[in-house]
């Protein structure tokens, strides 16, 4: 009897508390800029590294708010990039998926409480593609592989009224790598990829 009374005591504890929490959806689209750099490695050693221009992306992200705490999947789609490194072009593609946590902090100023700083990080994987062709097409390479990835960074909110949200943020991303296995005409290669995002966002609260 006297477990019984404590297991429903627990189960009373944790039902006020979920229901103390202020859960409530969202959902938030992202505009970015995104500075990709790649370290691209070919036998043992890294022949070079090299940072293709600015790239323009896009991502979609749900979640749930719980207080001041946001948990959030967020799909992400970069465009494009091309670079020319000594007599080598490349074309490159990412995309994927995090699991993102964020903390909103109190508000910096006392007279301009609709604006609060933010911290996050998440896991997730990425789709990686990388085409590698010589100027003389005599040797041509496409790279497709899935890795785990990694962010960490901060932002701030703007509120614009009690359910939308205007976001500016940075955000550090290791996307994983590509590789390639030794073949009869070339060594083995393999590009890692680190990403530098600002990304413009905005955030309806349900």
């Amino acid at each position: 009897m006297k477990k019984l009374l404590l297991l429903s005591a627990v189960i009373c504890a944790v039902s006020v508390n979920a229901y103390s929490m202020d859960v409530k959806p969202y959902i938030e689209g992202k505009v970015s800029e995104n500075y990709l750099r790649e370290k691209y490695h070919e036998g043992d050693f890294p022949v070079f590294s090299f940072a293709d221009h600015l790239i323009l992306g896009g991502s979609l992200e749900a979640g749930i708010r719980l207080n001041q705490f946001r948990l959030g999947l967020e799909g992400y789609y970069n465009d494009d990039g091309k670079d020319n490194v000594l007599e080598t072009k490349l074309k490159f593609k990412t995309k994927g998926a995090f699991l993102n946590a964020y903390y909103d902090l109190p508000p910096i100023f006392e007279n301009l409480k609709q604006l609060r700083p933010y911290v996050g990080a998440g896991v997730g994987y990425s789709n990686l593609k990388m085409r590698i062709v010589n100027e003389d097409a005599a040797r041509k390479i496409t790279l497709k592989d899935k890795d785990v990835s990694w962010n960490a960074g901060l932002g701030v909110n703007y509120s614009l009224n009690d359910n939308t949200e205007l976001t500016l943020g940075y955000r550090y991303e290791k996307l994983g790598s590509v590789k390639q296995k030794p073949h009869e005409r070339y060594s083995a290669v393999k590009v890692d990829y680190v990403n530098n995002k600002v990304a413009l966002g905005l955030r309806y609260t349900f």
